[in-house]
């Protein structure tokens, strides 16, 4: 009996084994890997701006105005590379901003910039190229400096000069207000005052 009914299976165009398996399917279906069930209150399921610590949000929203140092190193655009160079030596500074005669923002003078004019003889040659070779004769702040810097305005915040100076690796970032220099900010400046809210915060916490 067996025997005919797998021919019959067979001549149907199934077989026994086919058979038995789409029982086995219907009876015991597959059940689907459950997810595991997220917490209330785990990490995963919290945004991950509710997981800045309360401390350090307090500080993100603070304004370059409040921040920045005020009286600030420039040099003019006739400023000469000599004087220049010996502002670096007496500054611990990577950048100097370069104004004109209106106190315009017009330029930054960094440290690969004079660097670069330094050590150009040991400059790698896929660095040696048109605007390095032109700066290592320039003899003023004009024809050296790097054109179209990035700035921040007064309005900014702590976190709009953090992001960028992350994304361009800056140390101090020039603040301006229609154009004209009013200030400079740097990394220092922002640790500093986030660590100063933390630390009151925390006293505050305490008492």
């Amino acid at each position: 009996m067996d025997r005919t009914f797998s021919l019959k299976n067979i001549f149907s165009g199934k077989s026994f084994s086919q058979e038995n398996r789409k029982v086995e399917t219907e009876e015991f279906p597959k059940q689907r890997e459950k997810q595991p069930e997220k917490r209330p209150h785990s990490p995963e399921s919290i945004p991950p701006s509710k997981l800045i610590d309360e401390k350090f949000e307090t500080c993100l929203w603070i304004t370059i105005g409040e921040l920045m140092t005020r009286e600030v190193i420039k040099v003019y655009e006739n400023t000469s590379v000599e004087e220049i160079l010996s502002l670096y030596g007496k500054y611990p500074y990577h950048i100097l901003p370069v104004v004109n005669d209106k106190n315009e923002l017009v330029g930054t003078i960094d440290l690969d910039t004079i660097l670069g004019i330094l050590l150009l003889c040991l400059m790698p040659r896929e660095k040696y190229t048109l605007t390095t070779a032109i700066r290592s004769l320039g003899e003023t702040a004009k024809e050296i400096m790097i054109t179209h810097p990035i700035t921040v305005s007064l309005n900014a915040t702590l976190k709009d000069a953090s992001d960028l100076m992350i994304k361009y690796r800056l140390d101090r970032i020039c603040v301006i207000e229609d154009r004209k220099l009013v200030g400079i900010v740097s990394k220092r400046d922002l640790v500093e005052e986030i660590c100063r809210r933390r630390k009151e915060k925390t006293k505050e916490e305490v008492d």
